[in-house]
């Protein structure tokens, strides 16, 4: 019997990486579709340059790390191994999209989660995008990472179709 075979579900690897990028986005299955083909055609980031870290609600945790203490705390232990365990990881691209079904959780889950009324829930995660880079910065500004901020909006009643809007990081 042959390698192959033996083990019939083979599947290509990639030995040698230096990732560029790591690339936080919401598992909400809705936008999957989108996220892979705007990382790798919208930002120009092949598989095996970039890291992919799929959230609950995207990047929208660094936004609250008094509320959300655990989860931000997850996602900063994230960065941080990241950035000892690939050094040529130099940009943070952070998407939050719209009508986030995280965010929803979260409002009715967490009593004032979302009490300074900014916004209603739908449109939250891209008001939080502002709030996210200044925490990113202060917070994380060891880790030496460029974060690029995009809001994933849905073009259409439908629900069918997403475009992804950069979003100008503050004092870039």
């Amino acid at each position: 019997m042959s390698e192959a075979q033996v083990h019939a579900n083979v599947y290509e690897a990639m030995p040698h990486v230096h990732p560029e990028a790591v690339v936080v986005y919401c598992g909400d299955p809705r936008l999957q579709t989108a996220f892979v083909p705007f990382v790798e055609q919208g930002l120009h980031l092949a598989r095996g340059h970039y890291i992919p870290m799929v959230v609950g609600g995207g990047a929208g945790v660094l936004a609250y790390p008094e509320k959300l203490p655990k989860e931000f705390k997850f996602l900063k232990d994230r960065f941080e191994l990241i950035h000892r365990a690939f050094p040529s990881v130099h940009r943070a691209v952070l998407i939050n999209h719209e009508d986030c079904i995280y965010y929803r959780l979260l409002a009715e889950r967490i009593p004032g989660f979302l009490a300074d009324g900014a916004s209603d829930v739908r449109d939250r995660p891209g008001v939080d995008l502002d709030r996210i880079a200044q925490i990113f910065q202060h917070r994380l500004l060891h880790l030496d990472l460029r974060p690029e901020l995009y809001y994933a909006r849905f073009t259409g009643d439908d629900h069918t179709q997403v475009t992804f809007d950069p979003v100008l990081v503050p004092g870039s």
